[in-house]
């Protein structure tokens, strides 16, 4: 599946990145430090966030709770007690949000969705509870994508946005912020996240990998990632065909704000550092990754739809998760295999064709984020 930003022309063989790159614990030590927690990191959409509730989000390694106050205020705290450093909450395995207010299971100190320190049961001290809430963490969002920051003082979101994703500008018009979360799976993938990202960036394995997704949107069978003979940045999908699905089609609505013309097209874009937009006429869909290690990372999808679909009676989003599910187990297979094979000994680095533009441009922009990161 494509990006959305025109690639440089005749970018010819140029390197990949290093087995080190994939594969060292010391290298995803410097991405903790320099990407994931320096810069803006997705954490859901703002439909799996409903106002009053809370939710667990791993940022490579460190814990985070993000909550919506009853007016819908967005927060971000570190998942630690302020008392004796308890962790707080745990993901729910359904990966819901949870409702109300935080209690540590320790000693029950108890904290309200806005941080603040409520009560400490059974301490006498007279304690300046006002000084004594949450660790807290930035937090923003754009057009309904939630994203957090552990940095002390972040650009702002869409400053950030601008310079490592400008692609997403070109969604700013669908209100993907009203739509609703429709299906939501998660999935472990024993490989690097760069790994997951540049199969996104490039469809020379498409004919090979995906023979339903050729069918889909026979562009790929060329190995192209964005059709050259468009200068819209979006490839069409079979005749009639207006959503991700085996045959192409689905009754769903189209999504709202959706001009005419770009219902039989899809688009995507690959937003920097973990996170991938896929918009159909009728669905769009988020694929996060969170890293867990330099050689696995846990993959979670969230379907997006119309608001009327997904609250209507009968409302079916199978034939759509079940394509994108198929797509990405076939994806995930190749990844892990790549994952297998650049920690062999015998590889240093690969090699990267014209038609691997997108990959190049993630490793220039991969290179100099960690070069230029504080």
């Amino acid at each position: 599946m494509g990006l959305t930003s025109r690639g440089r022309e005749g970018v010819g063989l140029t390197s990949t990145l290093s087995r080190d790159d994939y594969c060292s614990p010391t290298v995803f030590a410097a991405e903790r430090q320099r990407i994931f927690h320096a810069g803006w990191f997705y954490a859901c959409h703002v439909d799996g966030l409903p106002a009053g509730h809370r939710r667990v989000v791993d940022v490579a390694g460190e814990s985070v709770i993000v909550a919506r106050d009853r007016d819908g205020t967005l927060h971000a705290y570190a998942n630690v007690c302020r008392h004796r450093g308890s962790k707080l909450c745990e993901p729910v395995d359904s990966g819901t949000a949870e409702h109300g207010s935080i209690r540590c299971p320790y000693h029950s100190w108890t904290y309200g969705l806005d941080g603040a320190l409520l009560a400490t049961p059974r301490v006498d001290d007279d304690l300046d509870r006002s000084n004594l809430g949450l660790w807290r963490h930035h937090v923003a969002s754009w057009n309904g994508l939630v994203f957090v920051s552990l940095a002390r003082d972040p650009a702002p979101l869409d400053n950030w946005l601008e310079a490592h994703s400008p692609s997403l500008a070109e969604f700013s018009d669908l209100r993907i912020d009203g739509l609703l979360i429709g299906a939501r799976t998660e999935t472990v993938v024993r490989c690097n996240w760069k790994i997951i990202v540049e199969n996104y960036a490039e469809c020379l394995h498409c004919a090979v990998v995906h023979p339903e997704l050729v069918e889909l949107m026979p562009i790929y069978r060329t190995g192209n990632v964005v059709d050259p003979d468009r200068d819209d940045n979006a490839v069409a999908l079979v005749a009639g065909g207006n959503s991700f699905t085996l045959d192409g089609r689905s009754n769903l609505s189209v999504l709202p704000g959706m001009p005419a013309e770009l219902v039989d097209l899809y688009r995507g874009s690959a937003v920097f550092p973990n996170v991938l937009l896929d918009v159909t006429g009728t669905s769009a869909s988020l694929t996060a990754m969170f890293p867990v290690d330099a050689g696995t990372t846990v993959v979670v999808a969230e379907y997006l739809f119309a608001a009327d679909d997904v609250r209507s009676d009968g409302f079916d989003p199978t034939p759509v998760v079940e394509f994108n599910e198929l797509v990405g187990r076939q994806d995930y297979a190749v990844c892990e295999r790549v994952q297998r094979g650049v920690a062999s000994s015998a590889f240093s680095s690969g090699y990267l064709t014209e038609k691997d533009q997108f990959v190049a441009e993630f490793v220039e922009h991969y290179r100099t984020t960690v070069a230029t990161s504080p």
